[in-house]
């Protein structure tokens, strides 16, 4: 969560600071491509370069890792692909019943199809769900 966050944030800083990526990067007093790992969710920054990227852009932690809610809330809009289904067995007739899990906030939902998550809103894409990875329940 953190991680995405955090190359949301500084992507958008570079945008809004009009820097490129080796002007960001000098500025943090990182190399271009560690810098370019970080702005693309591909590396998670040390502590020490968490304060670097702070004094660069002059922000706080809390302005790089945590969204505005502006952003919080386009993150929701945008539909994340249903991964999983919580299985377990029906004990009337022994079959196995599933429930989709939701992959923001994880509860179980009652019923697959749903268009948002009945605890966090977030909006979901079902059209890999054939695909999920099965979870059984123990027995």
């Amino acid at each position: 969560m953190f991680l995405d966050n955090l190359s949301t944030n500084v992507r958008q800083l570079c945008k809004d600071q009009h820097l490129s990526y080796e002007a960001a990067s000098e500025q943090c007093n990182l190399s271009s491509r560690y810098f370019g790992d970080i702005a693309r969710g591909k590396t998670a920054p040390t502590i020490l370069t968490l304060e670097k990227l702070c004094i660069g852009f002059k922000t706080t932690p809390n302005g790089l890792l945590l969204l505005t809610p502006a952003e919080e809330e386009r993150t929701y809009r945008t539909p994340m692909p249903e991964k999983q289904i919580f299985c377990m067995r029906d004990s009337a007739f022994g079959s196995l019943t599933g429930f989709p899990i939701c992959p923001r906030c994880g509860i179980t939902m009652e019923r697959e199809g749903q268009a948002f998550c009945d605890r966090c809103g977030q909006h979901l894409d079902w059209k890999n769900y054939a695909k999920a990875t099965i979870i059984r329940a123990k027995e």
